[in-house]
């Protein structure tokens, strides 16, 4: 027969992680994202962007090439002229460029905030001497992440590939018109062709990113599983330990056990079972409402709370169904309820009675 040591497997990361966990990893930077969705979303933006401002861009750059080229360049090319044809060349270039730069700072910044949120830390750059260790970055290269990196590297390229192939080759047709074309019809025709081998692209980025996105969540849970023994050391950090919260709760109800017989001596009147139960109830017409439970128990306090009475002249009353009402519906410290004034009157007027006999 197989004995097996349990133990053996205290140590494997086999539970998911707690929000603790999971809250102290995102403090460090360490937050499940996709680059590659970051990426097919610029792209997309970026294509849209030009789509929407393709007639601003072909104004502008024949515009230009019309100025420079016919003008500055041919017939009064000088040195002066030049430095002013390069600031020209510069402000052209800026403001054809801006407009793409802005559209992909914000659809970049846009797509990182969706999937790490407001979380800002320097943890991630900040200079740690393991990462020179030689061992531990052949161990990264030859990781199964790194494969499973270079294997997405090879699909997407393979894929881009074929459907940019596809693309031009059901356009091949009209490259052969571009001769008989002026500037614009061919810049039309190129333009229209290279939107459609990069819409096709991008969303087949985006797709391949939205399993990516999912597959680095995977990664990333993984990655903070936590074995048995992780798991009850994060309880007692959190929770306390077990062993001392419960001396501490023993402690306190020894206090108040203490406290509790101290005031039986107090009682006008001890009502009991007459064995199962026993309450002590005290009452003082002067400053209080109604009569208070002082104490009470059931079985071996109950029979305590009997001796202590007796030993300091409080008279017990037997009355079961009331010693049973009391201790189930009235914590020690608290008025009785309305309900139970002329019960416990009548009992109060017996004690004061026999007192008075006395």
């Amino acid at each position: 027969m197989i004995r097996w040591n349990l133990q053996q497997f205290a140590g494997e990361k086999t539970e998911k992680p707690t929000p603790r966990k999971l809250q102290e990893a995102r403090k460090k930077g360490q937050i499940p994202k996709s680059p590659e969705l970051s990426s097919a979303l610029i792209l997309l933006g970026s294509i849209l962007a030009l789509k929407l401002m393709g007639g601003f861009y072909i104004d502008n750059l024949l515009g230009y090439l019309k100025t420079s080229f016919t003008t500055n360049l041919f017939f009064s090319l000088t040195e002066g002229n030049a430095h002013q044809l390069f600031l020209d060349s510069l402000l052209m270039t800026a403001r054809l460029a801006l407009p793409i730069l802005g559209v992909v700072f914000a659809v970049g910044f846009l797509a990182v905030f969706l999937q790490v949120g407001g979380v800002f830390t320097l943890e991630p750059i900040t200079p740690k001497l393991e990462k020179l260790n030689p061992l531990q970055g052949l161990q990264r290269i030859f990781s199964q992440r790194s494969l499973i990196e270079l294997l997405k590297s090879l699909l997407k390229v393979g894929l881009i590939g074929y459907l940019a192939y596809g693309t031009i080759a059901g356009e091949i047709g009209q490259l052969s018109n571009l001769t008989r074309m002026d500037i614009r019809g061919i810049l039309a025709v190129v333009g229209d062709m290279m939107f459609a081998v990069l819409w096709k692209c991008a969303f087949l980025l985006l797709v391949l990113a939205v399993f990516d996105y999912l597959y680095q969540r995977y990664e990333h849970e993984r990655s903070l599983r936590m074995s048995k023994q992780e798991l009850k050391e994060e309880f007692k950090k959190t929770e306390g330990n077990p062993t001392i919260k419960s001396k501490i709760k023993e402690r306190q109800r020894a206090l108040a056990m203490r406290r509790m017989m101290h005031d039986v001596p107090k009682a006008d009147v001890v009502i009991t079972n007459p064995t199962h139960f026993a309450v002590a109830i005290q009452y003082d017409g002067e400053r209080m409402e109604a009569p208070v439970v002082l104490a009470k128990g059931t079985d071996e306090l109950a029979q305590r709370i009997k001796q202590v009475a007796r030993e300091n002249g409080v008279t017990l009353v037997e009355n079961k169904p009331l010693a049973q009402t009391l201790y189930k519906t009235v914590e020690i410290g608290e008025m009785i309820p309305q309900e139970l004034f002329q019960a416990v009157a009548e009992v109060l007027a017996y004690v004061y009675r026999l007192k008075r006999k006395v």
